[in-house]
């Protein structure tokens, strides 16, 4: 695909970096010199020095065609403006990231008055990410497929753990995994998809898929009596906190915010009166003792400098808080220090390259749109697709052991369309039909449709 990518800040870098990998041909736009002389020195991309707001710097960028154009500037007025001219140039498809809670109100509404064929938010993806955590204290990752009714949890295991030293063949036989299956094994920085003789040891980071209602029971099996988290303080009232924020009142969890900037104290006390908000630094520990950090189930530190973010995650944990979170963009800084004691890393950046990428995969394949969903895991090596089976797949008919599927793939559930989305966790005997929904996972990350999982 020829795609031009407009703003080559963090979320612009990181999705340039990523598609590029993936063969689209990308023409970057930035009116900042060292930025875009930096991003074209790391990717082997194109890019024109100047205002995606120009008519000459998108002629320049033959913006007529392109396949895809992608608003990705911190400024939400840029990004619907640049977009609204790329389309009336020609541009075929338009993508745009809106922050503004005010813009993203009422999406659909948005998305039609400006002529946008999708909106993307980084900051309320990562807070959606953060909210799922929550629920699951002791889960280091919480994503869901097939409309939320397969949740896919990432825990690490401890050596009181019941599954350690069993094999999965042995762990089914005496019924200790329940409706679920063990997707996705991380040890020593090695993942691999596990088959039944794969055996699980203390330490090892596992990724465990199902029903809701059955992760949940799974979960708690695990966690025995551990406490749930209630207590939640947040440091630093951007707009990801602000997001956050509204979502956890609407779960019933009791919200502090500490926000060391005047102004937007007032102004998010004003967005979310049902919330403390402290203006202070909540980066001082002098002021975190005042406020009785230790007090807090969980700590989630949302600042603009990553530094900080893992600092107060550090000290929060010296303090025994159960749950710490923290945004980092820059995730290389945890593997060069070796910092592990951050439960959980957030990464804006991250999430929006994910459903991104999913769109793009969609648009590629001349079938039709097939995929739903899409995250990568375990530092992006193994992907979490959530594929529509369309019309004339190879798959229909034929039994899931009778497939030849792919090397390190993996058919995890299948939602029945002809049974209003019931949840099946798949096995041997399964057979895929026309227009159910089926969660892969693989380690290949070229897939976009599901006869792409056989050889």
């Amino acid at each position: 695909m020829n795609i031009i990518i407009v703003g080559a800040g963090k979320v612009g870098s990181y999705l340039t970096s990523q598609l590029s990998d993936e063969g689209h041909n990308i023409l970057v736009i930035d009116k900042d010199q060292d930025v875009l002389e930096r991003l074209l020195s790391q990717n082997d991309v194109m890019g024109i020095l100047g205002d995606c707001r120009d008519l000459d710097v998108l002629d320049e960028a033959n913006v007529d065609k392109c396949d895809v154009f992608i608003a990705m500037t911190f400024d939400d007025d840029v990004n619907l403006i640049s977009s609204i001219m790329a389309k009336r140039k020609g541009a075929r498809s338009t993508i745009v990231r809106l922050r503004d809670p005010r813009y993203i109100k009422d999406q659909e509404f948005m998305r039609k008055a400006m002529e946008v064929d999708r909106l993307v938010n980084p900051e309320f993806f990562a807070a959606k990410e953060i909210q799922r955590t929550l629920k699951y204290t002791y889960a280091v990752n919480v994503e869901n497929f097939l409309n939320s009714k397969v949740i896919l949890i990432e825990l690490e295991l401890d050596r009181n753990s019941k599954l350690i030293n069993k094999s999965l063949m042995d762990l089914n036989k005496e019924g200790l995994l329940g409706n679920i299956i063990i997707a996705i094994g991380e040890k020593d920085d090695q993942v691999v998809i596990p088959n039944g003789s794969h055996i699980l040891e203390v330490g090892e980071k596992i990724y465990v898929a199902g029903p809701r209602e059955d992760i949940d029971k799974f979960y708690k099996s695990q966690v025995d009596s551990k406490k749930n988290i209630k207590d939640v303080l947040i440091i630093g009232g951007g707009s990801i906190a602000i997001y956050l924020t509204k979502l956890l009142l609407k779960r019933n969890f009791a919200v502090t915010v500490l926000e060391n900037n005047k102004k937007k104290a007032i102004e998010f006390s004003e967005s979310v009166p049902d919330c403390d908000v402290i203006n202070a630094d909540g980066t001082d520990p002098e002021i975190l003792d005042e406020v009785g950090v230790e007090n807090y189930d969980a700590v989630v530190s949302l600042t603009g400098i990553d530094e900080e973010n893992i600092l107060i995650s550090l000290l929060a944990k010296k303090c025994g808080i159960e749950k710490t979170i923290a945004k980092v963009n820059r995730t290389q800084l945890l593997r060069i220090t070796g910092i592990l004691d951050v439960d959980t890393t957030v990464t804006p950046k991250k999430s929006a390259s994910f459903y991104v990428s999913r769109l793009l995969r969609s648009k590629e394949n001349s079938r039709g749109e097939s995929i739903s969903n899409l995250y990568r895991l375990s530092d992006d090596r193994v992907e979490a697709i959530d594929f529509t089976v369309i019309e004339n797949s190879k798959l229909t008919g034929i039994r899931l052991k009778d497939l030849n599927l792919k090397s390190n793939t993996l058919i995890v559930c299948i939602s029945r369309k002809d049974l209003g989305g019931k949840i099946e966790v798949a096995n041997g005997e399964s057979v895929i039909k026309l227009g159910d929904r089926v969660m892969v996972i693989t380690k290949h990350k070229d897939f976009t449709e599901i006869d792409d999982i056989l050889e």
